[in-house]
């Protein structure tokens, strides 16, 4: 009797040879294996994608407060799983739906499960490749990404159909087919272990930096690219000597975030000798429109993932007061009371 293929094969399987994984997953003798193989690819994909991320997260529950802490890192997987998660409830049902007289919703989740690990396995092999060669590719490369990875668990999903109908027995997998699936399983892991420790070098490189940033601190120094018109990125921008600064953390999909800019448009025209950057983490071109629709004239610097890091951003809005000397003198998280971000500026400013 041939044994059943590994885990590193499966993985192999559903990347090389799609028809037999998902074939092995719709046996119901193997009932949640596939789940455990989409389970473990997923810790995989966050060891290699996100530890530096999720060590900061950790760092500031305990170094500033521990729900912060704990609500950061829930955005971290909330942000990396959403769409993943989604796609594979999503797939499950639509199987499940099309099973006919033999359908089997546990069936259908394994099947789902198989037509998923395309998803993880491109943005595993992306984020490395990107991180390795400390590229900054355009968003555009990100739509193509996305189009191939959804592309392919689309086709997947659409291939396991017959096996979600049931009464397919799955076909004993072939030597000349197990070895290569294998060594594709553990290229993947090779992948993710590459993915590993070159986070685990940038934490030790810039183990300093990655401190959490509270009240006394030296604020980070920065250089991110302006927003022109039509979303163009311009020059670099920092932080001003000698002047106190209001750093604004938002995002064109935050309402609370839109409701607050124009108090901070009122700030920086009623006190000329600050500076007011508002600093946008989602989509350049839109936040351009929206500023040029209602008329703000604050800067406004397209984020590079890291600054928002750096200053410790887990919920938005984010706003950082510094003062002439370069220290941070308030961090508001999660937006301010009427007046509260405006009194304490003018005291640091006096």
């Amino acid at each position: 009797m041939t044994a059943e293929p590994g885990f590193f094969a499966r993985l192999g399987l559903a990347i090389a040879k799609p028809r037999f994984a998902l074939a092995f997953a719709g046996d119901r003798k193997n009932a949640g294996r596939s789940g455990s193989d989409l389970i473990l690819l997923i810790l995989l994909m966050l060891a290699a994608t996100q530890l530096r991320s999720l060590v900061g997260a950790a760092w500031l529950g305990k170094a500033v407060d521990s729900m912060l802490g704990l609500r950061a890192g829930m955005q971290i997987l909330t942000r990396t799983l959403t769409v993943n998660l989604a796609f594979l409830v999503l797939g499950a049902f639509v199987l499940f739906a099309a099973g006919g007289s033999k359908r089997n919703l546990g069936r259908a989740f394994d099947i789902a499960c198989v037509a998923a690990i395309p998803l993880l396995v491109v943005e595993l092999v992306a984020s490395t490749v990107i991180r390795a060669l400390d590229l900054h590719p355009p968003m555009q490369v990100g739509w193509v990404l996305a189009a191939i990875s959804w592309g392919w668990a689309g086709s997947l999903l659409a291939l396991g159909w017959r096996s979600a109908r049931g009464g397919i027995a799955p076909p004993a997998v072939p030597d000349e087919v197990r070895k290569p699936a294998r060594i594709t399983g553990w290229l993947i892991a090779a992948i993710s272990v590459a993915g590993i420790v070159l986070q685990l070098v940038w934490i030790a490189r810039h183990i300093d930096s990655m401190r959490p940033v509270s009240i006394g601190n030296n604020a980070p120094a920065f250089a991110l690219r302006t927003i022109g018109p039509g979303g163009t990125l311009g020059e670099s921008r920092g932080l001003a000597p000698n002047k106190v600064t209001v750093i604004d953390f938002w995002a064109t999909w935050c309402k609370p975030c839109i409701v607050a800019l124009p108090k901070l448009q009122q700030m920086a025209n009623e006190m000329p000798d600050i500076e007011v950057l508002t600093i946008n983490l989602d989509d350049a071109e839109a936040a351009r429109t929206l500023f040029d629709k209602s008329g703000f004239t604050m800067t406004q610097l397209m984020d590079d993932g890291e600054v928002s890091e750096r200053y410790s951003v887990t919920t938005i809005p984010h706003t950082v007061v510094i003062g002439r000397d370069g220290l941070v003198r308030r961090v508001f998280r999660g937006g301010t009371r009427h007046g509260t971000l405006e009194a304490a500026v003018e005291e640091i400013r006096k």
